[in-house]
């Protein structure tokens, strides 16, 4: 039992330690499939997802999991179906409780299941009344309003099951590479010497300064002012603001810079480095939760970072050690900023809904949402995968169409009625987007 327990623990440091490879699979897995991926650790909880700048989330499961309950429920249904893979030793494609498809892979480190990669938030068919019905129905405990459900089950995409067997299949492939430690360990030695090479020219350079000053033959006093400002409490301002941002990638920069900094001060000194390395962790903690991340589940990972602390020997697994940190960190901050944004984004589709009929500006549906015209327009974008304008011109011929298929209407009246006043621009925008104009539209809705 105790042996089983040891290989447990084992495995976990082990997809902690793979985590580069397991982002670098996900961010290709989203590029080359634009389905929802996450990686989640044996219990089912996610711990790994894609990178900021290239999700492309289901709005649905978003809206679910927004809740705590939903949350809760969701991850339950992805403990089991995990456990059934891994009996199964493939990917298993199953319904979530709502309906909704999901695929799951299981990892297998030494024989044991250590997680799973899992894709979900697609329909391989347009959802039926009656399915949109029992899913507002089996959510009303979840406290989410009707509409916003309505509306993201609409955006929910449909694909067909050779392409869900193929997306199951590749990452099959990938849980199959993870098996692989030779790969990985390359893999891993890479990010290391990069992280390792960046941190050497900080060094290098802050040994060039000195020289710099020696050469010169400054006063005693203002070298000394020099060496105890090696680490500005500006930099440190930097990184802070870069985590409450979110912004991972411009983070880790600086982190580089204050880690070259403080190896350079305390070289030779693992001791001196670890307690700098921990108070830049309580530091980048507190920013975190500042950016708005969970304050319960940083928690968390601060109790289950600094235990990984207390085993770690060298200096290059300490570097190693405040990069996870750091990463993890600023994902929280982004991944809780994403959940809001479903909210923002449902109600300026409201909006829209209900005032395509009216000449709409960018900034009257900013005061809706409490948000400058140009960020609105930005997270909109970035989460919608169009503009405003282009979310408002597919809400106006969906409109077009209902009414050429039920009305006798011509197309002039139409246009009015939904909101534009040139009929030859709506008409050539309809086309444009149909391949049709909008009298053979009628045509051939009436054969």
């Amino acid at each position: 039992m105790q042996d089983n327990f040891v290989n447990k623990e084992s495995n976990e440091g082990n997809i902690f330690q793979m985590k580069k490879v397991i982002k670098w699979i996900l961010d290709s897995y989203v590029r080359l499939t634009g389905f929802q991926i996450h990686f989640l650790n044996d219990r089912g909880e996610r711990i790994f997802s894609p990178s900021s700048s290239i999700r492309n989330g289901c709005a649905f499961c978003k809206l679910i999991q927004s809740s705590s309950e939903g949350r809760k429920e969701c991850y339950k249904s992805f403990y089991d179906n995990g456990l059934r893979s891994a009996e199964y030793g493939n990917s298993y494609i199953f319904r979530c409780r709502l309906g909704i498809i999901t695929w799951i892979t299981p990892v297998l480190i030494d024989g044991e299941f250590s997680g799973s990669f899992i894709s979900e938030g697609i329909l391989m068919r347009k959802p039926a009344p009656y399915f949109i019905k029992e899913v507002i129905e089996m959510t009303k405990n979840l406290g989410i309003e009707e509409f916003k459900l309505r509306e993201a089950l609409k955006e929910i995409k449909i694909v067909s099951e050779k392409k869900v067997k193929a997306a199951a299949d590749i990452l099959y492939m990938a849980a199959n590479y993870l098996s692989n430690t030779e790969l990985l360990d390359a893999k891993m030695r890479q990010e290391k010497y990069i992280q390792q090479a960046r941190i050497s020219e900080e060094i290098q350079m802050m040994k060039r300064k000195e020289l710099e000053l020696l050469e010169k033959e400054e006063e005693e006093e203002n070298s000394f002012i020099y060496i105890s400002s090696i680490y500005p409490l500006e930099t440190e301002r930097e990184l802070l603001k870069r985590v409450r941002l979110g912004d991972k990638e411009g983070a880790r920069e600086v982190l580089n810079e204050i880690l070259g900094k403080i190896l350079f001060k305390n070289a030779g000194r693992t001791e001196l480095v670890r307690a700098r390395i921990l108070e830049l962790a309580v530091v980048l903690s507190r920013a975190a939760v500042e950016g708005n991340a969970e304050l319960e589940m940083i928690l968390g990972l601060n109790f289950e970072y600094i235990q990984k602390l207390g085993k770690i020997k060298s200096i290059e697994e300490l570097c190693v050690w405040i990069v996870e940190v750091l990463d993890r960190f600023t994902e929280c901050v982004y991944e809780n900023r994403n959940i809001r944004n479903v909210n923002i984004i449902m109600k300026a589709k409201e909006f829209i809904r209900a005032n395509y009929k009216k000449k709409i500006k960018l900034e009257d549906i900013s005061k809706v949402v409490y948000l400058s015209p140009y960020y609105l327009s930005h997270i909109f974008k970035k989460e919608v995968g169009f503009t405003l304008f282009e979310y408002l011109t597919k809400v106006r011929i969906e409109e077009a169409k209902r009414l050429l298929e039920n009305t006798p209407w011509n197309t002039t009246r139409i246009s009015f009625e939904v909101g534009c006043t040139d009929q030859s621009y709506f008409s050539k925008v309809f086309k444009k987007i149909e391949d049709m104009s909008p009298s053979d539209y009628r045509k051939r809705m009436k054969r």
